[in-house]
């Protein structure tokens, strides 16, 4: 069996049908989705009809439980760092993002992080390596998933995890870029190998602008736009910094106000802020 593999796409539609071009040359059998289709990117409803479109198995990932989260009224998603998650919502139907957990094939299983932990880091490996060291495999286990956004293989006593990386935005990656792996499964053995293929990030603030969500969520939408055009994370430091204010202010959340003096503070790489990457944009 020949399985083409995606993850993490975020809703980055032009990556997305980059990949889905790239992936019809291997002529896969499946097509599968390990996880966060949606959040962070500009283009939920349209990732999800290609995907329906395309007969990609999707798997649950963390941003689908956010969204799902948001949809059902958590105070946990009140603050301003989660006002996008928020607006999409209010895009999508509980039933467009509720997907199956996990898969297994031919021994192998398919998942966003763990089976049983959406948000295991797989992406560190001292934070990993510790906490798998804690679970026992009594039988070989070979995990695919997604969640990290770089590639990675970890190998260890029974258990072998490979990520496949981030369609949508890599943590640290090359700018332009979109990473899929194509899977063979045949008499207990599995060969995997991963392929990237470019694409036009260029038109990912454009599309934010299209939907609205410039407009509704101007810092998260810069952050986000930077990250996919980069292939860096920059959302992590941001937020990091905005928890700091919160902490120094005592404030339950992270505020509008707190959001704004991060944002003003911010170190952006391209030297442009907000406000004036949205007017260069418009």
């Amino acid at each position: 069996m020949r399985i083409a593999l995606i993850a993490d796409i975020h809703n980055n539609l032009p990556a997305l049908e980059a990949v889905l071009r790239a992936i019809k040359a291997h002529s896969p059998d499946l097509v599968i989705s390990l996880g966060d289709q949606v959040n962070l990117g500009p283009c939920p409803k349209e990732t999800l009809s290609l995907l329906r479109a395309q007969n990609v198995t999707c798997l649950h990932g963390n941003h689908e439980r956010y969204i799902l989260s948001a949809m059902a009224g958590d105070p946990g998603y009140q603050g301003a760092n989660f006002a996008a998650v928020r607006f999409q919502a209010q895009q999508l139907r509980p039933e467009e993002i509720t997907f199956a957990k996990t898969l297994e094939l031919e021994g192998a299983v398919f998942c966003h992080a763990l089976p049983d932990d959406d948000r295991f880091p797989v992406f560190d490996s001292e934070k990993a390596i510790p906490l798998l060291e804690q679970r026992t495999f009594d039988r070989p286990t070979r995990i695919f998933c997604g969640h990290g956004h770089n590639p990675t293989h970890i190998a260890m006593h029974n258990l072998t995890i490979d990520s496949i990386g981030s369609v949508g935005c890599m943590d640290d990656g090359v700018p332009g870029t979109a990473p899929y792996a194509i899977l063979t499964l045949e008499r207990g053995y599995a060969f995997l190998r991963p392929y990237a293929v470019s694409y036009d990030a260029s038109v990912i603030p454009g599309l934010f602008l299209k939907s609205g969500l410039a407009q509704a969520c101007p810092i998260m939408s810069h952050i986000i736009s930077l990250q996919m055009m980069n292939n860096f994370d920059f959302l992590l430091s941001f937020v990091g910094r905005a928890e700091a204010i919160r902490k120094a202010r005592g404030e339950a959340l992270i505020t509008e106000s707190i959001w704004q003096e991060t944002d003003a503070a911010f170190p952006w790489p391209d030297g442009v802020g907000t406000n004036d990457f949205w007017k260069k944009h418009a």
